[in-house]
């Protein structure tokens, strides 16, 4: 895996999902609610630059409300783009121009901290996180709609930050110091972000310096495992470690970093794909607490952001696979069914609740990783094609040769199939990679109808296109019903890429509380279930398959037949659901 190999991710208008996907409905409810949050909350966000509520002894939440614009800009921007949706896109500038309008003159976005009274540690300590969030917004406004001033608003926050903290030369610095935690050195991932259009090295020197300084990063790179923190910040951070070590053509310290996500992976990782409970990582086993503070929606998506920004460095497959656990899983599960409510935390049992936690970071947050769909289904290098998701969905890519336009007709995840036709200019010649899930099971391929016998190349099939204009790639495979462990006796089920949940309003005659009542067998098998809702109470909600599961009940001497749902679509209607179980004991 080397640092000379990247891949290009597509732009937000260059995919569009169709109808019949799994995500499709997701995204335009998050386009809705995006335009919902600008109509009623677009002068709350702008609010907190221009002025400051906080009252020492008190805390209140305006000293991050800053963080919200920001975190707006960046999905609404990839939102307007993709639905070509001219209204959408003329409300993004306006509100980009509004932003960078609370600028000061020395690059410190809003009111500045007063300075005739003494400051409170929250105040010092999430002063720098609202610079990060405005960059996260300015930066990706300027990347997809090439507004200047967008660029220059976040070189000169950078500014800011770098003459108010400049230097860095040991660990008592007021920039280690005054942070909470992680709160001031996540926005090293937007000091390299802003290094890629700019080349100002002295951005590179002081991360750097970060990384030498602040010893939770320090020891990281010492021993090659992650610091135990709030996954939310850790993985921002981790971001910016990778694109210097990008910059700086490091490979030791990218395979370094490399190693610590993958331990984040096989030691912190739910089998939802998402980290953390009370917004931190912690020693010891996984736990599946009941209406748990698991997988805060913002260390969700910024898991995403993390391991996508590999993939793109790296073009390995192992990170696509990753994306698609945390999409079709964690990512979704957060969403209500319509896009129009979010869940702080995410539990794997009881109840989901939207709109309800210690803030609302989270709900702003969320809707950054649904925008990012898109991008994950196909990407490109040179003259090679890739397709990651099996997702119905158009793409134009463009290649060395030329461009290449992309049709995806996919049944999955009902069935294990999807076509893919391609039209190219009548000489392009290249590879289309198609990406075959480690889940999955006899994969096979037909090209233009005709058997195709290819091998299996850092996780994808690798086909040569050549001689023609227009090519149909018949994908089909299958989809095994797999355990995996949660911790200790602890397994979730799954399909495919997806965890599956009981959801009460398929089991009425199900107990869920008691943790040892219901446990898997040595053997399952999964079988059609009943489509319809036997509980006619529930408002009417979109169609979610359902699977027919034999477990074992300490209850009977015969096994009893329990309906799965998608994780993803559990407890949506506010029903209880269950999602991890014990083994069988011998």
């Amino acid at each position: 895996m080397t640092l000379n190999n990247p891949i290009t991710i597509p732009l937000p208008n260059e995919v569009r999902l169709l109808r019949g996907g799994r995500f499709m409905q997701r995204y335009d409810g998050n386009i809705n609610y995006l335009k919902h949050m600008h109509d009623h909350f677009g002068e709350f966000m702008l609010g907190a630059f221009a002025s400051r509520h906080y009252a020492p002894g008190k805390l209140l939440e305006r000293i991050w409300d800053g963080e919200y614009a920001g975190k707006w800009l960046d999905a609404a921007t990839h939102a307007a783009l993709n639905s070509h949706d001219q209204d959408f896109v003329a409300m993004v500038d306006e509100f980009a121009a509004k932003l960078r309008s609370y600028q000061q003159e020395d690059g410190f976005m809003g009111e500045p901290l007063p300075s005739d009274r003494d400051l409170n540690d929250w105040e010092l300590g999430w002063n720098v996180w609202v610079q990060w969030t405005s960059m996260i917004g300015l930066l990706t406004h300027y990347e997809l709609r090439g507004e200047p001033a967008s660029l220059e608003c976040a070189t000169r926050i950078a500014d800011w930050v770098l003459q108010t903290y400049s230097p860095i030369d040991s660990d008592e610095a007021a920039f280690i110091g005054q942070g909470r935690g992680f709160t001031n050195v996540a926005v090293i991932n937007q000091l390299m972000r802003l290094y890629k259009h700019t080349g100002n090295e002295k951005l590179c020197n002081f991360v750097d310096s970060v990384i030498q300084h602040f010893e939770p990063l320090r020891k990281m790179m010492e021993t090659g495992e992650p610091h135990i923190a709030h996954p939310y910040m850790l993985c921002a951070t981790l971001t910016g470690m990778v694109d210097l070590a990008l910059a700086r053509n490091d490979q030791q310290s990218f395979d370094i970093l490399v190693g610590i996500w993958r331990a984040l992976v096989n030691v912190h990782q739910f089998p939802t794909g998402s980290l953390g409970e009370d917004e931190n990582l912690y020693e010891g086993p996984l736990n599946d607490n009941p209406d748990g503070k698991l997988q805060e929606t913002c260390a969700t998506t910024e898991w995403i952001f993390l391991t996508q920004r590999l993939y793109e460095i790296t073009g390995d497959a192992e990170f696509a696979e990753a994306l698609e656990k945390t999409s079709y899983n964690a990512l979704v599960a957060a969403q209500s069914d319509d896009g129009m409510k979010w869940c702080y935390y995410t539990p794997l049992r009881y109840s989901k609740h939207f709109f309800h936690g210690p803030t609302r970071c989270c709900f702003w947050s969320g809707p950054r990783g649904i925008v990012r769909i898109p991008s994950m289904i196909y990407a490109s290098r040179k003259n090679e094609i890739f397709v990651n998701f099996f997702e119905s969905s158009t793409a134009a890519l463009e290649t060395q040769n030329g461009s290449v336009a992309i049709k995806q007709e996919s049944q999955f995840p009902k069935v294990g199939s999807t076509r893919i036709s391609l039209s190219t200019l009548s000489d392009w010649s290249g590879i289309l990679n198609i990406r075959v899930p480690t889940w999955s099971e006899a994969f096979t391929i037909k090209l233009d109808g005709n058997d195709l016998t290819t091998t299996l190349t850092n996780g994808s099939m690798r086909i040569e296109i050549d001689g023609s204009s227009e090519y149909v790639i018949d994908v089909s495979f299958s989809i095994p019903l797999t355990k995996e462990l949660l911790s200790e006796n602890n397994y979730a089920l799954k399909r495919g890429p997806e965890v599956l949940s009981v959801d009460l309003r398929d089991n009425n005659d199900t107990w869920i509380g008691k943790n040892d009542l219901i446990s898997i067998p040595d053997e399952i098998e999964l079988y059609p279930a009943d489509q319809q809702n036997p509980w006619p109470g529930f408002k009417k909600t979109p169609k979610r398959p359902r699977y027919r599961i034999s477990l074992d009940d300490r209850r009977t001497t015969e096994r009893m037949d329990f309906t799965f749902t998608p994780y993803a679509d559990a407890g949506n209607d506010g029903a209880a659901f269950r999602t991890v179980f014990p083994l069988t004991s011998e």
